[in-house]
């Protein structure tokens, strides 16, 4: 899973029921907790259902995403994230998944990362009207370095996408391979 850092302003704003987490952190700490020295991080990863025949499970996958246009992708990827919010003062941290609700940080993180997964598809299966529908990269909400990370390792044996982004999602971005690394460096001089 990735980590992110939130600001109180956007725990608030994107998710108002932790003002509940705070009573219960005051009602177990026994302490008036300050807001402004509350941490607040968001984790979040993708889910994959647990599949007998991987190989077959993520070829049928790559078959139905390579279709997919842009928008109708997007929401794919996005029904297969989960998020957990965190919440930390000193040594009390509380943390729970919440359901039914993504922030928006993580869409737009997640939306970027599907970019680039599709542009690397692009190469296997040539489809331009798919190709198209992908908006420009925006590099201000992802390093690249990241994307390239997480995509790289689905290529590595079978060339799937989302198998190089559970890689990076459940062990970071250094667990790629060099050869996974200078993949994604070369796919993304291409782009």
């Amino acid at each position: 899973m990735f980590t992110i850092l939130a600001t109180k302003e956007e725990v608030f704003h994107d998710y108002p029921q932790v003002t509940e987490w705070i009573e219960i952190a005051e009602k177990l700490t026994g302490k008036d907790i300050n807001v402004d020295k509350v941490e607040f991080l968001y984790s979040y990863g993708f889910f994959h259902p647990k599949v007998e025949d991987k190989e077959k499970y993520y070829t049928e996958l790559f078959e139905k995403c390579s279709k997919m246009e842009y928008n109708q992708r997007v929401e794919f990827e996005l029904s297969k994230v989960r998020v957990e919010l965190t919440l930390k003062v000193g040594q009390f941290v509380l943390s729970n998944r919440i359901k039914d609700f993504l922030p928006q940080i993580i869409k737009d993180i997640v939306s970027e990362i599907t970019k680039v997964k599709m542009l690397v598809e692009f190469e296997y299966h040539n489809n331009q009207s798919v190709k198209n529908s992908i908006p420009d990269v925006d590099k201000s909400v992802v390093s690249f370095e990241m994307i390239k990370d997480l995509v790289k390792s689905d290529y590595n044996v079978s060339l799937d996408i989302d198998d190089i982004l559970d890689k990076i999602a459940n062990n970071g971005m250094n667990s790629l391979t060099i050869e996974e690394k200078e993949f994604l460096d070369k796919k993304s001089k291409e782009m």
